[in-house]
């Protein structure tokens, strides 16, 4: 992979040292900003996203020294680095207390100079690099946390229906394995193991998928496929979770009661992993809505660019989001009502997997909520197969 070069910025009142040095540093395939006092400087700091600047420290309306502060202030991460004359070491010294990644002597020799921009850069890696180990260990202890809770629990449900079932003293576990009594609290057991392995199972399947996704070893299986047989799809696998809570689920019509008509619309798109993300913003209105509630689920055809995208919504009248909360939905290990993790299992990997899914396949996918309480909308676009056949 090549290595990205650094944008940098010379600040300094003599335009002909701003063309050398332009031409020096462009030949060595830097790309260079120039400005030719502090205030234009730091108004380039503020709109570009420069990474080193080269600034002179005697300058008239605002000194070198000045402007380093300003940087800094505007943005900690840019290095600076402090050219001065022969007269000027103190200034120069004080502007290392202050900030500068070093200092360079008038008249400029262009090797020393490429020397501390080299230097610059590797320090720059190994801060990169120490951020990403620091946000490493962050998510790993997130991960450890999320997981030990959410596999303790429904492997302490299998343990004690195990215990359970072989409760019977003075038969040894062998006799119990070759025959255990056919009655309902047996069923029941039983019932719970598999429940929860299931769920075990299931948190498992997402983190790897999770994982193949974020290491870009997901691949995805497309084809054409009719957009109302992916909302069937999921409505139909996610119904007797909405029966159980007398939660109402309707198509192509939005809680206000909008009628959005089937268009024999197609997509082009791996079918299973949108019935997936359907079916998880469906599981997650269906939970985060009182007993008795109403969701709906439509889909419409919308201009994009110079072609046309399809728009998918998931709609619900539950608890909704507050508004500081909307941008971490898709956070991973990330659950804006934690008072559901026992009773529902997961470890905030769902929302971060639709996203996956969705930006795999080109598309964008953000929820909107007006608060608490007022409801949820989540809504997802993928591109539309332009052939455009009616349903399959």
């Amino acid at each position: 992979m090549m290595e990205k070069k650094l944008k940098i910025l010379i600040i300094d009142d003599e335009q002909g040292l701003r063309d050398m040095l332009s031409f020096a540093l462009g030949q060595e395939g830097y790309i260079v900003l120039t400005a030719k006092n502090g205030k234009e400087g730091t108004e380039k700091v503020t709109k570009e996203e420069v990474d080193v600047v080269i600034s002179d420290i005697k300058m008239p309306e605002m000194d070198g020294i000045t402007v380093l502060g300003k940087i800094k202030e505007i943005k900690p991460e840019v290095e600076v680095i402090m050219a001065t004359g022969y007269g000027t070491m103190e200034t120069a010294i004080e502007s290392l207390r202050k900030g500068a990644f070093d200092y360079i002597n008038k008249p400029f020799n262009i090797d020393e100079l490429l020397f501390l921009i080299n230097k610059v850069s590797a320090v720059k890696q190994l801060k990169s690099q120490l951020v990403s180990l620091k946000e490493f260990d962050r998510l790993k202890d997130e991960f450890l946390t999320a997981i030990s809770h959410e596999f303790r629990t429904p492997l302490t449900s299998i343990s004690g229906a195990i215990e359970l079932l072989m409760d019977d003293e003075g038969v040894d576990n062998e006799e119990k394995l070759d025959y255990l009594p056919y009655s309902a609290q047996n069923v029941k057991l039983l019932e719970i193991i598999k429940r929860q392995t299931e769920r075990i199972r299931g948190l498992v399947n997402n983190l790897l998928d999770f994982a193949k996704m974020e290491t870009g070893f997901w691949e995805l299986k497309k084809q054409g496929v009719s957009v109302i047989k992916l909302v069937d799809d999921a409505v139909k696998g996610i119904l007797l979770l909405a029966e159980k809570r007398r939660i109402e689920i309707k198509q192509q019509v939005s809680l206000e009661g909008r009628q959005y008509q089937d268009a024999g619309l197609t997509a082009d798109c791996d079918s299973e992993q949108i019935v997936r993300v359907l079916t998880n913003l469906l599981s997650n209105s269906i939970k985060y809505t009182q007993e008795s509630g109403r969701i709906a689920v439509w889909y419409e055809r919308i201009p994009a660019g110079a072609g046309s995208e399809i728009k998918f919504t998931v709609e619900d009248n539950g608890k909704g989001i507050a508004a500081e909360n909307l941008e971490k939905v898709f956070d991973r290990f990330y659950r804006v009502d934690q008072s559901l993790i026992r009773e529902e299992g997961g470890v905030g990997l769902g929302l971060p997997i639709c996203k996956k899914v969705i930006e795999l396949h080109k598309g964008r996918i953000w929820v909107e909520s007006e608060g608490l309480g007022r409801g949820s909308r989540f809504i997802f676009t993928i591109p539309i197969n332009e052939n455009n056949i009616k349903g399959r």
